[in-house]
């Protein structure tokens, strides 16, 4: 959470300050107040709706564990370990309070229905990030160019940011849910076979 307040901070400061000291905008300081304080709600409201259109659109089968589409292989693991992705990943908020599934560990690890929820619920998610990452520098165009350089782009840079690390994340963790998955099931075949003899 903190990591996000941060870099949302930041970016507010870096706009507000650009736009009145820096390289001073013609407009009133009340108006460039009030256009940087709107920056966050923007973006929120900008990814919320890709986040829902994802979310509700699109069928549960397309984000189980079974469709390749969703494979993560060793290189990209080793590049985000080289990213040092161990060291910063328990700082990212995570929003699956949002979906009522919440990514941040796992709290059932021996039932292996949960872990392919668990899958799933990483694939959606890192679907809805890399779409915000992909989509979320439409909104520039919506307004004039002036504020969309001074004042949109420097959020949707923030935005980015804040889009592409918990993909990261979630990408990164699918391999290790599909390793416990296969060592869930392969118990459950011996438990069941071990029950029909």
């Amino acid at each position: 959470m903190l990591l996000y307040i941060l870099v949302i901070g930041i970016a507010m400061v870096l706009v507000f300050c650009g736009n009145v000291f820096w390289s001073p905008i013609d407009m009133s300081l009340l108006k460039i107040s009030l256009l940087t304080l709107m920056l966050p709600f923007l973006m929120v409201a900008w990814d919320g709706i890709f986040a829902t259109l994802i979310r509700r659109a699109f069928p549960e089968k397309w984000f189980t564990k079974d469709v390749k589409f969703h494979d993560v292989g060793k290189k990209e693991c080793k590049f985000y370990e080289l990213l040092g992705i161990k060291l910063w990943k328990d700082h990212v908020l995570e929003l699956g309070v949002f979906t009522s599934f919440s990514k941040k560990k796992v709290s059932n690890p021996n039932d292996p229905e949960y872990i392919s929820r668990f899958i799933m619920e990483c694939n959606y998610g890192a679907q809805i990030h890399l779409w915000n990452f992909i989509l979320g520098f439409v909104p520039i165009f919506f307004f004039p160019r002036e504020i969309g350089i001074r004042f949109i782009l420097p959020a949707v840079i923030a935005n980015s940011i804040l889009s592409i690390l918990p993909l990261m994340i979630l990408r990164y963790n699918v391999p290790r849910l599909k390793r416990l998955l296969a060592v869930l099931e392969k118990k459950a075949a011996r438990t069941s076979s071990t029950l029909t003899k």
